[in-house]
């Protein structure tokens, strides 16, 4: 895990050493100077695929990813730069956001009608591609797409069964975010430790009852489970689950974890389960009014997906600030994670391998690609893509997707089971923290549930 992490830490080139795992003054840290000592050879990615032994009959390519509105326009974009550039191919784009896209993307594969490039899930691969073969091997297609751009280990991310399934195209880690307008109107500091949120939690009630701190919902995200995690490891200094699928946690810490969740809530620091369902359903945060009026203030996401958070309070003339990581005085650990933040993969069954290399190529690796993208899905991984970031993008440390990026891997992370985000897993997550908010289960309860229907999960999946 240690070698792993360390690979995380050099494709991400972050240059410097942060203090601790500090939020606001992240960019201020990072400076223009310190993103220019970042070595040659880790900015001289180039791009040496060939499109010589491409057949230039015209076809069509499906390609399907996931994301905000954030990531769809520059997307679209890149692939009209891409069809500008080799007109024989068109390229038809399916998108939509992540909810319900593993159902979809499990049904496409299983009915053999999955779309010839696609945006995958790091958990995804071992599910889709038992034997290794579910996905194209790209090892076959290296000359068309640029495999060079990645060291071999971080290509490891997407290998299954010693068979290059997927490419990595950034990695990610949850990070706090805050709605400095919110914070700043109602005279509260943003929180820096796990006692600040909680005194932030009477301070927000004190303004009224509709104004919170942050959220922690049971979404696709998880992100209520995901903290209490983050909150047990640092207390135990124990991992909460391997990387070979073992629980390292007991039942009595996945208790503790629960009332620690509960401890929020009665805090005032975030809605109950049950307002969140009544306020908006199954809407995303970004998409309510509770966050859009900024009476939420404050939520834990992907380093990778913070965009479409701060494109709606742009829009409001807010300010969206990257928050400190919080921690104990007597911490273990950091406790927070990292992992790849998705991927991307080609049909094992396309029938243009060659022409879904040249896109992955472009779109991955490619300077104009890169710069249209920026960090709409994360820093990327690619070496060439990277640099051309940074030649584009001066102000590239202000950006809070890097901000959130660097904090991460600076913070000495846990690198994430694959098995973390398995849906089955993520279903016994959601129905812990729903039992105990919603007063159905007592903490002890849910945790001896949990740990059981984690315990079966992986018997099953674990080989």
């Amino acid at each position: 895990m240690k070698k792993l992490l360390s690979i995380v830490l050099s494709v991400m080139m972050l240059a410097g050493t942060l203090a601790g795992c500090g939020g606001s003054n992240v960019g201020q840290a990072t400076s223009k100077a310190a993103l220019a000592a970042s070595t040659a050879s880790q900015l001289a990615g180039s791009t040496v695929s060939s499109d010589k032994d491409i057949p230039t009959d015209p076809v069509t390519l499906r390609v399907e990813w996931w994301g905000g509105d954030d990531r769809h326009k520059p997307t679209l974009e890149a692939i009209k730069a891409f069809e500008k550039r080799y007109p024989y191919i068109t390229i038809k784009a399916e998108y939509g956001g992540f909810d319900g896209m593993q159902e979809k993307v499990n049904t496409q594969m299983a009915g053999h009608t999955a779309p010839d490039v696609m945006q995958v899930n790091y958990d995804w691969i071992a599910s889709l591609s038992k034997d290794g073969k579910g996905f194209y091997d790209l090892n076959s297609l290296n000359g068309i797409i640029d495999l060079s751009n990645w060291d071999q280990d971080t290509l490891k991310f997407g290998m299954r069964k010693g068979i290059l399934n997927a490419i990595a195209v950034s990695t990610t880690g949850r990070s706090f975010f805050y709605n400095k307008t919110t914070f700043d109107k109602l005279g509260v500091a943003i929180p820096k430790t796990w006692d600040d949120l909680l005194a932030a939690g009477a301070k927000f009630q004190s303004a009224g009852k509709d104004y919170y701190p942050c959220d922690f919902d049971t979404g696709s995200g998880f992100t209520s489970f995901y903290m209490a995690m983050a909150y047990e490891q640092q207390k135990t200094g124990k991992e909460f689950l391997s990387q070979d699928g073992e629980i390292g946690l007991t039942v009595d810490e996945l208790k503790d974890a629960l009332d620690f969740y509960m401890k929020l809530e009665k805090a005032h620091v975030t809605r109950t389960q049950k307002q969140i369902q009544n306020d908006a359903g199954q809407t995303p945060l970004y998409q309510t009014n509770n966050f859009i009026s900024g009476n939420v203030a404050g939520f834990l996401e992907w380093s990778s997906s913070v965009g479409k958070f701060k494109q709606v309070l742009d829009e409001k003339k807010n300010t969206l600030v990257l928050g400190d990581l919080p921690s104990m005085s007597d911490a273990k650990m950091s406790g927070w994670f990292v992992k790849p933040s998705l991927l991307f993969a080609i049909n094992g069954e396309t029938k243009y391998p060659k022409q879904s290399a040249l896109f992955l190529n472009w779109l991955l690796n490619d300077p104009e690609a890169s710069t249209i993208l920026g960090s709409t899905r994360g820093i990327p991984t690619s070496k060439s893509a990277i640099a051309a970031l940074q030649k584009s993008n001066t102000k590239l440390a202000d950006d809070i997707a890097y901000q959130a990026t660097q904090q991460i891997n600076n913070c000495k992370p846990t690198l994430e089971s694959p098995y973390m985000d398995n849906s089955q897993i993520k279903k016994a997550y959601i129905a812990a923290i729903q039992s105990v908010s919603y007063g159905n289960a007592t903490t002890q309860q849910a945790a001896q549930t949990l740990y059981q229907s984690m315990k079966d999960t992986l018997s099953d999946i674990v080989e």
